[in-house]
Protein backbone atom coordinates (compact mmCIF):
# COMPACT_ATOMS: atom_id res chain seq x y z
CA UNK A 1 0.00 0.00 0.00
CA UNK A 2 3.03 2.68 0.88
CA UNK A 3 4.86 1.91 -2.31
CA UNK A 4 1.49 1.92 -4.50
CA UNK A 5 1.06 5.42 -2.98
CA UNK A 6 4.69 6.42 -3.28
CA UNK A 7 4.43 5.46 -6.68
CA UNK A 8 1.41 7.95 -7.41
CA UNK A 9 3.17 10.47 -5.92
CA UNK A 10 6.29 9.91 -7.65
CA UNK A 11 4.36 9.74 -11.21
CA UNK A 12 2.40 12.85 -9.82
CA UNK A 13 5.45 15.46 -8.79
CA UNK A 14 7.62 14.26 -11.69
CA UNK A 15 4.70 15.07 -14.41
CA UNK A 16 4.82 11.84 -15.92
CA UNK A 17 2.32 10.66 -18.71
CA UNK A 18 0.87 7.29 -18.79
CA UNK A 19 3.74 5.95 -20.86
CA UNK A 20 6.10 7.44 -18.82
CA UNK A 21 4.52 5.80 -15.54
CA UNK A 22 4.59 2.72 -17.70
CA UNK A 23 8.56 2.55 -18.84
CA UNK A 24 9.49 4.00 -15.71
CA UNK A 25 7.91 1.95 -12.92
CA UNK A 26 9.72 -1.67 -13.54
CA UNK A 27 12.80 -0.07 -13.66
CA UNK A 28 12.27 1.92 -10.69
CA UNK A 29 10.57 -1.99 -8.72
CA UNK A 30 13.55 -4.20 -10.09
CA UNK A 31 16.30 -1.02 -8.62
CA UNK A 32 14.27 -1.03 -5.32
CA UNK A 33 13.79 -4.74 -4.57
CA UNK A 34 17.09 -5.41 -5.95
CA UNK A 35 19.04 -2.97 -4.57
CA UNK A 36 18.44 0.24 -2.88
CA UNK A 37 15.49 -0.96 -0.57
CA UNK A 38 18.55 -2.20 1.37
CA UNK A 39 20.04 1.14 2.75
CA UNK A 40 20.89 1.00 5.93
CA UNK A 41 20.11 4.47 7.03
CA UNK A 42 16.83 4.91 5.89
CA UNK A 43 14.69 5.92 8.80
CA UNK A 44 12.14 3.29 10.41
CA UNK A 45 9.14 2.32 7.49
CA UNK A 46 10.86 3.99 4.75
CA UNK A 47 12.17 2.37 1.79
CA UNK A 48 13.55 3.64 -1.07
CA UNK A 49 10.73 4.83 -3.37
CA UNK A 50 9.44 6.99 -0.50
CA UNK A 51 12.59 8.55 0.42
CA UNK A 52 13.06 9.29 -3.72
CA UNK A 53 9.76 11.10 -3.29
CA UNK A 54 10.29 13.29 -0.53
CA UNK A 55 13.93 13.56 -1.65
CA UNK A 56 12.45 15.02 -5.13
CA UNK A 57 9.93 17.21 -3.43
CA UNK A 58 13.38 19.26 -1.98
CA UNK A 59 13.60 20.63 -5.63
CA UNK A 60 11.48 23.73 -7.55
CA UNK A 61 9.76 22.33 -10.24
CA UNK A 62 9.80 19.65 -13.20
CA UNK A 63 12.86 20.41 -14.78
CA UNK A 64 15.27 20.00 -11.82
CA UNK A 65 13.74 17.17 -10.62
CA UNK A 66 14.03 15.63 -13.81
CA UNK A 67 17.84 16.42 -13.61
CA UNK A 68 17.55 14.84 -10.05
CA UNK A 69 15.90 11.71 -11.17
CA UNK A 70 17.81 10.97 -14.39
CA UNK A 71 21.44 11.30 -12.56
CA UNK A 72 19.94 8.77 -9.85
CA UNK A 73 18.53 6.84 -12.56
CA UNK A 74 21.60 6.43 -14.80
CA UNK A 75 24.87 7.81 -12.83
CA UNK A 76 24.37 5.87 -9.21
CA UNK A 77 26.76 3.50 -8.07
CA UNK A 78 25.40 1.83 -5.39
CA UNK A 79 27.28 -1.54 -3.91
CA UNK A 80 25.04 -3.82 -2.04
CA UNK A 81 25.55 -5.86 0.89
CA UNK A 82 26.19 -9.29 -1.25
CA UNK A 83 28.82 -7.12 -3.72
CA UNK A 84 30.99 -5.96 -0.66
CA UNK A 85 30.55 -9.22 0.97
CA UNK A 86 31.68 -10.92 -2.46
CA UNK A 87 35.37 -8.49 -1.84
CA UNK A 88 35.62 -9.50 1.47
CA UNK A 89 35.34 -13.30 0.75
CA UNK A 90 37.53 -13.22 -2.13
CA UNK A 91 40.24 -10.84 -0.36
CA UNK A 92 42.22 -13.32 1.07
CA UNK A 93 42.42 -15.57 -2.04
CA UNK A 94 43.11 -12.50 -4.62
CA UNK A 95 45.30 -10.46 -2.45
CA UNK A 96 46.67 -12.06 0.79
CA UNK A 97 47.30 -15.34 -0.09
CA UNK A 98 49.72 -14.41 -3.12
CA UNK A 99 51.83 -12.16 -0.56
CA UNK A 100 52.34 -14.85 1.91
CA UNK A 101 52.96 -17.09 -1.27
CA UNK A 102 55.65 -14.94 -2.32
CA UNK A 103 56.87 -14.73 1.04
CA UNK A 104 57.52 -17.95 1.93
CA UNK A 105 59.14 -18.80 -1.91
CA UNK A 106 61.77 -16.32 -0.75
CA UNK A 107 63.04 -17.71 2.30
CA UNK A 108 62.47 -21.47 0.64
CA UNK A 109 64.31 -19.56 -2.30
CA UNK A 110 61.73 -21.92 -4.76
CA UNK A 111 59.74 -20.42 -7.32
CA UNK A 112 56.41 -18.06 -6.31
CA UNK A 113 54.78 -20.31 -8.50
CA UNK A 114 55.36 -23.71 -7.49
CA UNK A 115 52.03 -22.86 -5.19
CA UNK A 116 51.47 -26.58 -4.47
CA UNK A 117 54.88 -26.86 -3.09
CA UNK A 118 55.12 -23.92 -1.39
CA UNK A 119 51.47 -23.82 0.60
CA UNK A 120 51.85 -27.72 1.82
CA UNK A 121 55.60 -26.81 3.56
CA UNK A 122 56.12 -25.62 7.03
CA UNK A 123 57.21 -22.43 6.22
CA UNK A 124 54.45 -21.17 4.63
CA UNK A 125 52.18 -22.12 7.83
CA UNK A 126 55.02 -20.02 10.05
CA UNK A 127 54.41 -17.29 7.47
CA UNK A 128 50.65 -17.14 7.65
CA UNK A 129 50.72 -17.52 11.40
CA UNK A 130 52.91 -14.94 11.81
CA UNK A 131 50.15 -12.57 9.57
CA UNK A 132 48.54 -10.39 11.82
CA UNK A 133 45.06 -8.35 10.41
CA UNK A 134 43.78 -4.95 11.70
CA UNK A 135 40.41 -3.55 11.17
CA UNK A 136 40.57 -0.17 10.80
CA UNK A 137 36.68 0.28 10.98
CA UNK A 138 33.88 -1.67 11.22
CA UNK A 139 33.67 -1.43 7.11
CA UNK A 140 36.23 -3.72 7.26
CA UNK A 141 34.25 -6.50 8.42
CA UNK A 142 37.63 -8.39 9.83
CA UNK A 143 35.06 -10.89 11.44
CA UNK A 144 33.71 -12.00 8.20
CA UNK A 145 36.89 -12.04 6.45
CA UNK A 146 38.65 -14.39 9.70
CA UNK A 147 35.68 -16.91 8.54
CA UNK A 148 35.83 -16.98 4.73
CA UNK A 149 39.43 -17.01 5.41
CA UNK A 150 39.90 -19.49 8.05
CA UNK A 151 41.87 -17.09 10.68
CA UNK A 152 43.14 -17.97 13.85
CA UNK A 153 41.11 -15.77 15.94
CA UNK A 154 44.56 -14.79 18.03
CA UNK A 155 45.99 -12.87 15.19
CA UNK A 156 43.27 -10.95 13.94
CA UNK A 157 42.46 -7.53 15.97
CA UNK A 158 38.57 -5.63 15.24
CA UNK A 159 40.42 -2.20 15.56
CA UNK A 160 43.85 -0.16 15.89
CA UNK A 161 42.56 0.82 19.83
CA UNK A 162 43.81 -2.77 21.42
CA UNK A 163 44.92 -3.09 24.84
CA UNK A 164 47.55 -4.57 26.53
CA UNK A 165 45.76 -7.55 27.92
CA UNK A 166 45.09 -8.61 24.26
CA UNK A 167 48.40 -8.10 23.44
CA UNK A 168 49.53 -10.75 26.21
CA UNK A 169 46.51 -13.24 24.64
CA UNK A 170 48.36 -12.66 21.05
CA UNK A 171 51.83 -13.58 22.00
CA UNK A 172 50.74 -16.28 24.02
CA UNK A 173 48.91 -18.17 21.44
CA UNK A 174 52.03 -17.50 18.87
CA UNK A 175 54.01 -19.23 20.99
CA UNK A 176 52.06 -21.88 22.00
CA UNK A 177 51.58 -22.53 18.18
CA UNK A 178 55.28 -23.06 18.08
CA UNK A 179 56.32 -19.79 16.87
CA UNK A 180 58.99 -18.25 19.04
CA UNK A 181 59.19 -15.09 16.53
CA UNK A 182 56.27 -12.08 17.06
CA UNK A 183 53.63 -10.86 13.78
CA UNK A 184 55.83 -9.76 10.81
CA UNK A 185 53.55 -9.26 8.33
CA UNK A 186 50.71 -6.88 9.14
CA UNK A 187 47.22 -6.28 7.04
CA UNK A 188 45.31 -3.13 7.31
CA UNK A 189 41.86 -3.72 6.15
CA UNK A 190 39.59 -1.15 5.47
CA UNK A 191 36.15 -1.44 3.09
CA UNK A 192 36.50 2.41 1.10
CA UNK A 193 38.43 5.28 0.50
CA UNK A 194 38.07 8.09 -2.12
CA UNK A 195 40.50 11.02 -1.41
CA UNK A 196 43.03 9.51 1.06
CA UNK A 197 42.76 12.00 2.83
CA UNK A 198 41.53 10.45 6.03
CA UNK A 199 43.92 7.82 6.27
CA UNK A 200 47.19 9.73 4.99
CA UNK A 201 48.13 13.57 4.90
CA UNK A 202 50.97 15.92 5.69
CA UNK A 203 50.26 19.12 7.60
CA UNK A 204 53.49 21.28 7.47
CA UNK A 205 56.48 18.80 8.48
CA UNK A 206 54.12 16.70 10.21
CA UNK A 207 52.68 13.19 9.27
CA UNK A 208 48.76 12.70 9.57
CA UNK A 209 45.73 10.13 9.37
CA UNK A 210 44.95 6.78 10.41
CA UNK A 211 47.24 4.79 8.24
CA UNK A 212 50.28 6.89 10.07
CA UNK A 213 48.71 6.60 13.42
CA UNK A 214 48.86 3.05 13.10
CA UNK A 215 51.92 2.09 11.58
CA UNK A 216 53.73 4.63 14.10
CA UNK A 217 52.08 2.61 17.16
CA UNK A 218 54.00 -0.82 16.05
CA UNK A 219 57.37 1.85 16.55
CA UNK A 220 56.45 3.93 19.59
CA UNK A 221 57.37 1.28 22.64
CA UNK A 222 54.30 2.95 24.51
CA UNK A 223 51.88 1.36 22.52
CA UNK A 224 50.64 -2.13 22.97
CA UNK A 225 51.26 -2.59 19.05
CA UNK A 226 54.95 -2.55 20.01
CA UNK A 227 54.83 -5.67 21.74
CA UNK A 228 53.44 -7.26 19.41
CA UNK A 229 56.24 -6.66 16.27
CA UNK A 230 60.29 -6.98 16.57
CA UNK A 231 60.83 -3.26 15.34
CA UNK A 232 64.53 -4.22 14.78
CA UNK A 233 63.68 -6.73 11.91
CA UNK A 234 62.20 -6.19 8.91
CA UNK A 235 58.48 -5.77 8.88
CA UNK A 236 55.68 -5.71 6.44
CA UNK A 237 52.43 -3.93 6.29
CA UNK A 238 49.71 -4.22 3.74
CA UNK A 239 46.92 -1.65 3.87
CA UNK A 240 44.12 -3.34 1.99
CA UNK A 241 40.62 -1.91 0.48
CA UNK A 242 37.79 -3.64 -1.03
CA UNK A 243 37.19 -0.10 -2.74
CA UNK A 244 39.33 2.49 -3.76
CA UNK A 245 39.67 5.31 -6.14
CA UNK A 246 43.22 6.03 -7.87
CA UNK A 247 43.22 9.38 -6.36
CA UNK A 248 43.10 7.87 -3.07
CA UNK A 249 45.18 5.48 -4.24
CA UNK A 250 48.27 7.51 -5.64
CA UNK A 251 48.01 9.37 -2.59
CA UNK A 252 48.07 7.21 0.20
CA UNK A 253 51.44 5.06 -1.70
CA UNK A 254 53.02 8.79 -0.83
CA UNK A 255 53.36 7.69 2.81
CA UNK A 256 56.59 4.67 1.60
CA UNK A 257 58.72 7.96 0.45
CA UNK A 258 57.86 9.79 3.39
CA UNK A 259 58.42 7.41 6.36
CA UNK A 260 61.62 6.24 4.42
CA UNK A 261 63.17 9.21 5.66
CA UNK A 262 63.07 8.75 9.21
CA UNK A 263 65.22 6.23 10.93
CA UNK A 264 62.92 4.59 12.90
CA UNK A 265 60.97 3.18 10.37
CA UNK A 266 64.14 1.71 8.29
CA UNK A 267 62.65 -1.89 8.36
CA UNK A 268 59.42 -1.48 7.22
CA UNK A 269 57.92 -2.25 3.62
CA UNK A 270 54.74 -0.70 2.90
CA UNK A 271 51.99 -1.54 -0.09
CA UNK A 272 48.90 -0.49 -0.87
CA UNK A 273 46.38 -2.83 -2.35
CA UNK A 274 42.78 -2.17 -3.61
CA UNK A 275 40.38 -5.06 -4.91
CA UNK A 276 38.01 -2.55 -6.79
CA UNK A 277 39.66 0.74 -7.73
CA UNK A 278 37.46 3.66 -8.86
CA UNK A 279 39.11 5.25 -12.28
CA UNK A 280 39.43 8.50 -11.56
CA UNK A 281 37.82 8.77 -15.08
CA UNK A 282 34.93 8.47 -13.28
CA UNK A 283 35.17 11.74 -11.49
CA UNK A 284 36.11 13.56 -14.51
CA UNK A 285 32.86 12.32 -16.48
CA UNK A 286 31.04 13.43 -13.63
CA UNK A 287 32.26 16.99 -13.66
CA UNK A 288 31.94 17.21 -17.30
CA UNK A 289 28.87 15.43 -18.35
CA UNK A 290 26.79 16.02 -15.26
CA UNK A 291 26.97 19.81 -14.64
CA UNK A 292 22.89 20.50 -14.69
CA UNK A 293 23.48 18.04 -11.53
CA UNK A 294 26.44 20.06 -9.96
CA UNK A 295 24.54 23.01 -10.72
CA UNK A 296 21.61 21.85 -8.85
CA UNK A 297 24.09 20.66 -6.03
CA UNK A 298 25.64 24.02 -5.93
CA UNK A 299 22.05 25.79 -5.28
CA UNK A 300 20.80 23.32 -2.85
CA UNK A 301 23.75 22.46 -0.33
CA UNK A 302 25.05 24.88 1.50
CA UNK A 303 28.26 25.94 3.37
CA UNK A 304 27.35 24.71 6.96
CA UNK A 305 28.22 21.31 5.53
CA UNK A 306 31.47 22.64 5.81
CA UNK A 307 33.41 21.51 9.43
CA UNK A 308 36.68 21.07 11.45
CA UNK A 309 36.87 17.89 9.28
CA UNK A 310 35.75 19.27 6.12
CA UNK A 311 38.72 21.84 5.97
CA UNK A 312 41.38 19.37 6.18
CA UNK A 313 40.64 18.44 2.67
CA UNK A 314 39.33 21.16 -0.49
CA UNK A 315 36.51 22.22 0.29
CA UNK A 316 36.18 25.43 -1.82
CA UNK A 317 33.34 23.79 -3.59
CA UNK A 318 31.44 21.73 -0.47
CA UNK A 319 28.87 21.05 -3.25
CA UNK A 320 31.20 18.43 -4.77
CA UNK A 321 31.62 16.24 -1.61
CA UNK A 322 34.62 16.42 0.84
CA UNK A 323 37.82 16.72 -0.80
CA UNK A 324 35.73 17.53 -4.10
CA UNK A 325 35.41 14.04 -4.86
CA UNK A 326 32.15 14.01 -6.93
CA UNK A 327 31.67 10.51 -6.58
CA UNK A 328 28.08 8.97 -7.21
CA UNK A 329 28.76 6.26 -4.86
CA UNK A 330 26.62 4.99 -2.48
CA UNK A 331 27.35 2.01 0.07
CA UNK A 332 24.92 0.05 1.08
CA UNK A 333 25.70 0.45 4.72
CA UNK A 334 26.05 4.38 4.30
CA UNK A 335 26.84 7.28 1.57
CA UNK A 336 30.40 8.20 1.46
CA UNK A 337 31.21 11.99 2.56
CA UNK A 338 33.02 12.23 -0.84
CA UNK A 339 30.07 11.06 -3.08
CA UNK A 340 28.21 14.26 -3.90
CA UNK A 341 25.73 15.66 -0.93
CA UNK A 342 23.33 16.50 -2.92
CA UNK A 343 22.62 13.01 -2.39
CA UNK A 344 23.02 12.21 1.17
CA UNK A 345 23.10 15.69 2.64
CA UNK A 346 20.64 16.86 5.27
CA UNK A 347 20.18 20.71 6.41
CA UNK A 348 20.24 21.40 9.63
CA UNK A 349 16.94 22.26 9.73
CA UNK A 350 15.31 19.75 7.43
CA UNK A 351 14.64 21.88 4.77
CA UNK A 352 16.32 19.62 2.54
CA UNK A 353 16.76 15.66 3.10
CA UNK A 354 18.80 13.77 1.58
CA UNK A 355 17.87 10.59 -0.91
CA UNK A 356 20.53 8.15 1.02
CA UNK A 357 20.70 10.20 4.53
CA UNK A 358 24.59 9.67 5.75
CA UNK A 359 25.16 8.97 9.41
CA UNK A 360 28.46 11.01 10.07
CA UNK A 361 30.99 9.77 12.85
CA UNK A 362 32.45 13.46 12.78
CA UNK A 363 29.04 14.74 14.14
Amino acid sequence: MRRALAETLLAEIMEWSAEEVGNERPLLQALSNFKYNEYQQFSIGTLFMESLVKWLNNFDGSKERKIAYEFIKNQLIFFSNNQILHLVNTTFNTVIQPILIEKTSTILNTGKYQISSIINSPTYQSVSRRALYIGLSDGARIDQLRRSSHLNNEQVIPTYEVGRAKVDDMLKELSDSGETKKFDTIFLVDDFTASGTSYFRTEGSALKGKIFKTIDRFFDTKEPLFQLVDASKQISIHLVFYIATEEAIDKISNIESLISKQEKYKNLNFTIHALQKINSSLKEDILQNQKAFIELSEKYVNDSIVDDHWKKAKHGKHYLGYNECALPIVLAHNTPNNSLPLIWWSSKDNDFVGLFPRITRHS
